[in-house]
């Protein structure tokens, strides 16, 4: 009852085949069944792992060899706040050092070495709160700018988004006859990269209206798209 009207049946589903005694439904009456591409999982240093959910569970800092997007090696004490699984990739929300800065996110991929400082407390982020900051678009790198999306859709998003909506206060309605889409759709949601991803990957079937600066940036990517697809471009 719980979990229907607050929409949670992901909730739902992992109660049932998890968190009963004896589960009405098991994995082979019930599968969870993700709509894009799985990656395979990322491989992980095991003594890594097991020295980040040290770190958390005992609330200390953590001495990581971290190498960077231009491999780049550099050794640092970061402290821990919350450990997140965005699609395939573990990343770790925590502060570097004794520095006055906003929380990162560190992928635990390219921690090299860790080492759980079991002597050094924790330096709390003021404020922080991890629903907070999933809500707000921070997990996929964004920064918690809501936009006010305005898109025209049609074929199987008019039907999608009719049933699952972008966000609680998401509006839809008919688009006039000859409009060649479906459906006009407005919601405010955060700006983030998944959304972006999401938007390329509609297709033809969705077109940005609204605002500008997204349209253009969809405009543009979509343009690098069909210029690779050119009949004349060599293979």
């Amino acid at each position: 009852a719980e979990a229907v009207p607050a929409r949670r049946l992901d909730r739902l589903w992992q109660r049932l085949l998890n968190e009963l005694d004896s589960p009405p439904l098991d994995e082979t009456r019930l599968r969870i069944v993700p709509d894009a591409l799985r990656l395979r999982p990322v491989e992980l240093h095991p003594e890594v792992l097991q020295a980040v959910v040290a770190a958390l569970a005992q609330r200390s800092a953590l001495h990581v060899l971290y190498e960077d997007a231009a491999r780049v090696r550099a050794e640092a004490v970061l402290h821990p706040q919350a450990l997140v699984q965005r699609g395939p990739l573990p990343y770790l929300f925590a502060l570097k050092n004794d520095e006055d800065a906003p929380l990162r996110l560190y992928a635990l991929h390219r921690m090299i070495r860790a080492r759980t400082l079991t002597d050094t407390p924790v330096r709390q982020a003021p404020g922080f709160d991890l629903d907070q900051a999933i809500a707000e678009g921070k997990v996929d790198f964004g920064q918690g700018v809501l936009i006010d999306l305005d898109l025209r859709v049609r074929g199987y998003l008019a039907t999608l988004l009719d049933a699952c909506p972008l966000s609680d206060n998401q509006r839809i309605e008919d688009e006039p006859d000859d409009s060649g889409f479906e459906r006009r759709v407005r919601a405010r949601l955060p700006s983030t990269g998944q959304l972006l991803r999401w938007l390329l990957g509609a297709g033809p079937n969705l077109e940005v209206l609204a605002p500008a600066e997204l349209r253009q940036v969809v405009a543009v990517q979509a343009a690098k798209m069909a210029a690779l697809y050119r009949r004349d471009r060599a293979i």
